[in-house]
């Protein structure tokens, strides 16, 4: 058949086969490979264990996973062999589980309690190790020059989240470097994230750190590279890792010595203030024990230095956490003009209770009906209840005036020279008695009369208008709804990072200043509204418009992870420059945060030293890879021992972060999005 299939074809001979089995009927071309048993798809090894890892499957599910496969003739690896291949990820790496006195708070105050906790016996073994095998596989680069050649960076992680707090490490030399699968967990466990519990959690690494700086990594083919290290966290995290006292602080940056007085001040008017440095941090802390003798009432006298830095990472090398800096700037714009509309809805209701709703040829259910003002139903209850309780203090207080007046009138008679003997002078002792009992009168009206006003502003108090209510603030999260955008329940109720890079935009920010203004305008068209309410909801669109957009310039330029020139920083310390004037001059009685410090003096500086935008040695990885373990933790809740299964736990993320994982489940392609 070859020979006639070669010659019938010209020499084409597998084209020619190709051809005669397309002619085939497909049905029938199944049915004969199943025939001769040629139907069986075999998946290379490896593959099943990535499926077993990304899904959050465990052992006993894969084993049901095989079965079902076999069934349709797909043939995967064995149990053994992907325990085999787990081992080879993590040939190198040891890791170790055991219960720490980690602090715990309980209703009775602070207890000490064994608890889990899982970690890599040697940190520097698992960064060689994943840039060995990073470097064997061709994933290592240096960003077109932007990390110098002759180094490599390596960031440290830590937060606290889904119930454990996790250190992690990211080699920085990777295409993307803070992703969750570049986010490689070292130590994990479940306690709060106080000073004790991460000293104890996490202080076996810190003379590692200090050595990993100044050793070579060889790669595999023999070239050395000096590591730089990196650290990155959340605010509160990197002022416990160093040892101060944090943003309450009369001291309250990281980076230099700038009070908290001297933050209100524009940059340009302010003094040159000292960096903060290592060897200043560890001189103030010496200080603070010998001098302060260790009083944390004196910390402000020592620069709010109250413990030694946990990690010898320079403070240069500290990331700026520019998420936390854009989460906690929109969150304090949004809540101040979330405060400027709810005091715009207190004028609706207070003119709606005392104006509108008392003129007799207005239809007070048909204005409550409006859906507009529908929420103000139990502000307008409340008001009235109020009133008639105010209505009968107000007759009280007649009362009042005329028992004081006839009490005036006795006093009179008692002083006047007057004859007993004249028929038509009243008996002193009458008179005395008759003072008694108006006092005794005048007494109970008051306590009745403050009791009635009490009653009427505790009604009043405990029907405030809410943000759900009122007929303007209400609007911000029907906006928020649009945008696909939630609040969080607790946290003061703060936004999540992809939301505020979601709302950050023109559109969004449009959406949320302009509809105070139309709102307005439609009360003051439908009702007796004062018409200054459409003057005053203008400029608050025009104001906060004007702050949103001048944020969001600066958090697209400070906020991603590439590499940046000079001329772009520059545009962003003019954007950065711009929103501090303006806010400084429009909200002159506001607070400067230090976040908003941060902003000011530190973020630009940092991405001119070090060359790229804050999310490229951000603290975005390891706030995403709670969710990650949670999912993996699902796995593991068959094993009864909270420290074997932290174990498990960590063992199995590290078989997914490996950079010879392969064969995992892809990601979800996008979906363009119908009109």
């Amino acid at each position: 058949m070859d020979d006639l299939r070669e010659f019938t074809s010209g020499g084409a001979s597998a084209i020619q086969f190709q051809d005669e089995l397309k002619a085939v009927p497909k049905a029938r071309l199944l049915e004969t490979f199943q025939e001769l048993g040629l139907d069986q798809i075999r998946i290379p090894n490896g593959h099943l264990l990535a499926a077993k890892v990304d899904c959050g499957f465990n052992y006993n599910q894969i084993r049901k996973l095989r079965r079902w496969l076999k069934k349709y003739g797909v043939a995967v690896e064995s149990e053994k062999v992907s325990r085999q291949v787990a081992k080879g990820l993590l040939s190198n790496i040891t890791i170790n589980a055991e219960c720490l006195p980690f602090t715990v708070k309980t209703p009775n105050g602070t207890k000490v309690e064994l608890l889990p906790c899982a970690y890599l016996e040697s940190l520097t073994t698992a960064i060689f190790d994943n840039l060995s095998r990073s470097a064997s596989s061709g994933k290592l680069t240096w960003h077109k020059d932007s990390i110098w050649e002759e180094e490599v960076w390596v960031k440290i992680l830590g937060d606290h989240g889904g119930g454990s707090f996790k250190m992690a490490f990211q080699p920085l030399n990777k295409l993307h470097p803070n992703s969750k699968s570049n986010t490689i967990v070292c130590s994990v466990f479940e306690a709060k994230d106080n000073r004790e519990n991460v000293t104890t959690g996490t202080k076996r690494y810190a003379e590692e750190i200090k050595e990993l700086q100044v050793t070579k990594w060889k790669s595999p083919d023999d070239t050395s590279y000096s590591i730089r290290v990196f650290a990155s966290s959340d605010y509160a995290l990197l002022s416990l890792w160093y040892g101060i006292s944090g943003a309450c602080g009369v001291h309250p940056c990281l980076w230099c010595e700038e009070t908290k007085t001297g933050i209100r001040q524009p940059k340009s008017e302010r003094q040159t203030c000292s960096k903060r440095t290592l060897d200043s941090l560890y001189s103030d802390h010496k200080r603070f024990l010998e001098q302060g003798q260790g009083n944390i009432k004196k910390a402000k006298n020592f620069k709010n230095v109250i413990a030694p830095p946990m990690f010898d990472i320079p403070l240069n090398q500290v990331c700026v956490p520019g998420l936390h800096i854009s989460l906690g700037l929109f969150h304090k714009f949004f809540k101040l003009l979330e405060a400027e509309l709810q005091d715009l809805d207190i004028i609706l209701a207070n003119h709606l209770t005392t104006h509108i709703l008392l003129d007799e040829e207005v239809d007070a259910a048909e204005v409550m009906m409006d859906p507009t003002l529908h929420g103000l139903t139990k502000y307008v209850e409340a008001a009235d209840q109020a009133r008639i309780l105010e209505a009968e203090a107000a007759a009280l207080t007649e009362e009042i005036e005329s028992c004081e007046n006839d009490l005036t009138w006795i006093f009179y008679q008692e002083e006047d020279d007057f004859d007993e003997d004249e028929e038509d002078d009243v008996p002193i002792a009458l008179l005395q008695q008759n003072a008694v009992e108006l006092e005794e009168d005048i007494k109970c009206f008051l306590e009745k009369k403050d009791k009635l006003l009490r009653k009427a502003q505790d009604i009043r108090s405990a029907n405030k208008i809410t943000v759900a209510e009122g007929p303007l603030s209400k609007q911000l999260d029907m906006v928020l709804k649009k945008h696909n955008v939630k609040r969080q329940a607790y946290h003061s109720q703060s936004f999540i990072g992809n939301h505020v890079q979601a709302m950050l935009k023109d559109k969004p920010i449009e959406d949320m200043t302009t509809i105070i203004v139309a709102i307005v305008n439609e009360l003051v068209d439908s009702y007796d509204f004062p018409l200054g309410m459409r003057e005053r909801a203008k400029c608050l669109q025009q104001k906060y418009e004007k702050l949103f957009k001048l944020f969001a310039a600066c958090h697209k330029l400070y906020s991603h992870a590439r590499p940046m020139k000079e001329e772009e920083i520059r545009e962003l310390d003019e954007a950065i420059k711009s929103l501090m004037a303006f806010y400084r001059e429009t909200f002159p009685t506001c607070t400067i945060p230090v976040k908003m410090h941060m902003l000011e003096d530190h973020v630009a500086e940092w991405i001119r030293e070090w060359g790229f935008g804050l999310g490229f040695h951000g603290e975005q990885g390891i706030e995403e890879i709670h969710a990650e373990l949670n999912n993996i933790g699902r796995t593991t809740w068959g094993i009864a021992n909270k420290t074997k299964r932290l174990q498990s736990l960590l063992y199995n993320h590290l078989i997914a972060v490996s950079p010879d994982h392969k064969g995992g489940v892809p990601a979800p392609e996008k979906r363009t999005k119908k009109d």
